[in-house]
């Protein structure tokens, strides 16, 4: 944490600390210009007594924020924004600009629906309604990406948000996508700022996390198969398997279908996985270094032999077949002592797949799970007759647009903590944020830094 004085800029950098009633030692740089133009360093130290985390925590971003307001109280949007270029032509570069990260930014979330209708290309109405659906996609996304660079006040977060009301016009897929995913790095944020010894634990410990992950799927998969939904996840349930015929394995999905033994079931599931993995690890390192396929085919292939992802390629195949394994192996048939129903058996399915994270530790991957897990005890608590639903609750469930409430306001969050908190925001948004302003979210950290420490 750095703490900046705006007249004498003194650096003051505050080691963290976790319990009460410890020592905190802040090591202070002064930076004094002497008489020659030049600047002379000095460095004292003290120590503190260590009280409360939250008190602490909240005292220095205080400070920080009151000396942000102080060093930027002359400056202009030109000192911040485009220090380069004046306000028109920064607009005219911010314009076309904008349309090039819109149109690369939104490529492959308008690209993939019409991947699913191939043999419907020879349709003209396909092509209207794709190129309709990316520029609307390229037009609602000049005020979210422009926002952060429009006006000061409240730094990036008020004019972020007041971009993000766009949302209304983009596709509902997109926005449903998008906003968890924007939800789930904004979760990501919070547990890496967390001081709690519980978040340590789960940032440090990987049996600790593990065992989380584990029971987040275990949860998962057992309201999957009580609703009966076809939604994207690590393992399918089978629903079409009643719980009044046990004898059978749950993966049968009808009476009409050819029986497949569990061993052939298995392998078959998994060797799906294994090249769903294998597709989404070569997707991964190849979309970067596109332009190494004409240029360095060579230099490609080698990077992607030392730089494959063999984490996400087991956790993905080893989540598959621990779920089926276990599946398989708790059907009476197969252990005529247990009495275990489906959704018991999805239940410790999902539990022992969700072991398969330890193959693969991510922030992303661990907050993926609370927001299906939540989304889909909403839908349990909805479904079931039992459970009385007061007038408020369905009006929520009916008329809340709760995927744009999440866009609008994780987007306006992270455009803010991009700038002020960057190394403890996901390094992926770092990327989305960079190609949907086509490098300017670069320039306005570095200005943000440039004037806090003084040197503009």
């Amino acid at each position: 944490l750095i703490l900046i004085h705006p007249s004498t800029f003194q650096v003051a950098s505050v080691a963290p600390a976790v319990q009460r009633g410890t020592y905190v030692r802040i090591a202070c740089l002064h930076l004094q210009p002497n008489s020659n133009g030049q600047t002379r360093a000095t460095t004292t130290s003290k120590s503190i007594t260590f009280r409360s985390p939250l008190c602490l925590q909240l005292s220095t971003m205080g400070l920080l924020s009151k000396y942000f307001r102080r060093v930027t109280i002359d400056k202009t949007c030109r000192d911040m924004l485009h220090p380069d270029q004046a306000c028109y032509g920064a607009w005219c570069t911010f314009l076309y600009q904008g349309v090039l990260g819109g149109l690369r930014h939104y490529l492959p979330a308008v690209l993939t629906p019409l991947l699913f209708r191939i043999r419907q290309w020879n349709e003209p109405e396909v092509w209207k309604h794709f190129f309709r659906q990316y520029l609307c996609c390229v037009l609602a996304g000049l005020p979210m990406t422009g926002g952060s660079f429009i006006a000061f006040s409240w730094f990036v977060l008020i004019p972020s948000l007041a971009g993000g009301i766009t949302v209304q016009h983009l596709p509902p897929h997109i926005v449903r996508a998008q906003g968890i995913g924007l939800f789930n790095m904004y979760l990501e944020f919070l547990i890496r700022r967390a001081r709690s010894p519980l978040m340590a634990s789960l940032r440090t410990s990987r049996p600790c996390a593990t065992g989380v992950f584990a029971l987040l799927s275990a949860g998962i998969m057992a309201a999957r198969q009580y609703l009966h939904v076809d939604r994207f996840w690590f393992a399918r349930t089978y629903p079409g398997v009643a719980s009044g015929t046990p004898s059978r394995c749950q993966h049968g999905s009808g009476s009409n279908e050819v029986e497949v033994s569990c061993q052939k079931h298995i392998t078959r599931e998994v060797l799906k996985s294994f090249c769903i993995g294998l597709a989404i690890s070569l997707v991964k390192n190849v979309l970067p270094n596109a332009k190494m396929l004409l240029r360095d085919p060579l230099g490609l292939l080698r990077l992607l032999a030392t730089r494959f992802d063999l984490g996400l390629l087991g956790f993905i195949t080893l989540y598959k077949a621990l779920y089926e394994v276990v599946n398989c192996t708790l059907t009476p048939r197969c252990s005529p002592g247990g009495s275990f129903g489906p959704i018991e058996r999805s239940a410790i399915g999902g539990f022992m797949a969700g072991l398969a994270y330890c193959c693969f530790p991510n922030y992303l991957l661990f907050t993926f799970p609370i927001t299906e897990l939540v989304e889909l005890c909403w839908l349990v608590y909805m479904r079931h007759d039992a459970w009385p639903k007061p007038v408020l609750v369905r009006w929520l469930d009916h008329r809340t647009p709760v995927s744009m409430l999440l866009y609008t306001a994780c987007l306006g969050l992270l455009c803010h903590l991009r700038i002020v908190y960057p190394f403890h925001v996901n390094r992926y948004w770092h990327k989305l944020m960079a190609n949907g302003t086509w490098g300017r979210s670069e320039a306005l950290a570095h200005g943000y830094a440039s004037i806090l420490m003084g040197y503009k």
